[in-house]
């Protein structure tokens, strides 16, 4: 039977099909070839993503931070934009790079769909992981096309979600505190402007998700064979066939180390860049949003929109967080739940032959999987609450120097 036809496959399609969609918008799907070649078009696109992210928001952020540099108020104005944008530009630059290792993990999940040995309990085990990280793509796409709508379209109205300064912005504002090198306050050269920075923030906002949700979908996955691994040590007991079937446990805890080391290979730049650009837009975003609700004795609809989207901007980075640190945690309580399952065994009543042959999985359940930043910092609960605590210390500094 064609791989295409079987079962098992049709199931992988379905479980990866939102991921694979956004990240062949954006040119980051390797091809099933063996290896991660990409044709012309791929490459073309990656090219152009490149371009616009570099020469319509970076170079033009970061130049408007050096003029308004000496203002508190417009630094971080800027740089909780700025900040983002560079940690999206960095985020493309390694999945680019890492092809290779994207590729690896994606045929390892296709091989764990296509299994031959795969009973309906664990099927079913990684169909429920599955539906759950779509859901979560699914809520995200939808979040993506309302804030590009309120984005691009409230300024058309005269609402600005930022501060308007004649520093960087000339008679007609831009959606974002960007400084060029020509007048964008002629025509067509403002409409063209408008429309490039537009087309950025929406090519930005589909790495940002993509990225995101297919890390969400690799946690899930592993989370759901470390469950079915589970299923099958408690399975384990004595019989003719019982070092073949040690074995093949033993061979697929060697997979799922190797699975985890991918991620960790692919993501683990990304998460130490999230982890400390979130610590400093966190603080900058709580800041400001002190300092407006306390400063603006009269609420006007500006200073509102203003207040709206920080108090929007601070939980978008939150759950960002969030979502990092629990996909960790979720992986570490898998582990100890195999750790506990192994222990549990009754492995004193097998033959001590069988018995010796558990030492090699006990021996290696005893360290979980982690999900670090850096090789650093270990993506936890604990670790999200220490951020928390660390970044309210230094909103309460800032507040201090202000007054």
């Amino acid at each position: 039977m064609d791989k295409s036809e079987s079962s098992g496959y049709k199931d992988f399609v379905w479980a990866i099909e939102l991921n694979r969609l956004s990240l062949e918008l954006v040119g980051l799907w390797p091809k099933f070839d063996g290896i991660a070649k990409k044709n012309l078009g791929s490459n073309y696109r990656a090219a152009f993503i490149c371009i616009m992210l570099t020469f319509v928001w970076g170079i033009p952020l970061v130049h408007a931070l050096i003029r308004v540099w000496g203002n508190m108020t417009l630094m971080i104005d800027n740089l909780r934009v700025t900040l983002p944008a560079l940690m999206i530009l960095l985020k493309y630059i390694i999945m680019q790079r890492k092809q290779s290792v994207l590729l690896s993990i994606i045929n390892m999940i296709r091989e764990d769909w296509m299994s031959l040995n795969l009973i309906d309990a664990e099927r079913n085990v990684m169909i429920k992981r599955s539906r759950t990280a779509r859901l979560f793509v699914i809520y995200l796409n939808v979040l993506l096309i309302l804030t590009i709508i309120v984005v691009t379209m409230l300024p058309w109205f005269g609402l600005s979600f930022r501060h308007v300064t004649n520093l960087t912005d000339r008679n007609r504002p831009l959606l974002l505190q960007t400084y060029y090198l020509y007048d964008t306050d002629k025509s067509p050269q403002f409409e063209l402007t408008y429309l490039t920075q537009v087309i950025s923030l929406f090519l930005a906002m589909i790495i940002y998700m993509s990225i995101d949700t297919f890390f969400v979908f690799v946690i899930f996955h592993v989370c759901g064979q470390l469950e079915n691994f589970r299923r099958r040590l408690i399975n384990l007991i004595p019989g003719k066939e019982f070092d073949k079937v040690l074995n093949n446990n033993v061979m697929t805890h060697l997979k799922l180390i190797r699975y985890v080391n991918n991620i960790k290979s692919l993501f683990t730049l990304m998460m130490l860049g999230s982890i400390m650009y979130f610590a400093i837009v966190f603080c900058l975003a709580g800041f400001v949003l002190l300092v407006e609700i306390n400063t603006n004795e009269k609420i006007n609809a500006e200073n509102f929109l203003q207040i709206c989207y920080m108090m929007f901007a601070i939980i978008i980075f939150l759950l960002q967080m969030f979502f990092y640190c629990y996909a960790g945690e979720l992986i570490i309580e898998q582990c100890e739940t195999i750790y506990r399952t192994v222990y549990d065994l009754e492995w004193y009543k097998w033959k001590s032959k069988q018995a010796r042959n558990l030492i090699i999985i006990m021996i290696r359940v005893q360290e979980p999987f982690r999900i670090t930043a850096g090789n650093i910092v270990p993506l936890t609960m604990t670790t999200f609450c220490s951020l928390l605590k660390t970044s309210a210390g230094y909103i309460s500094f800032l507040l201090a120097m202000q007054n």
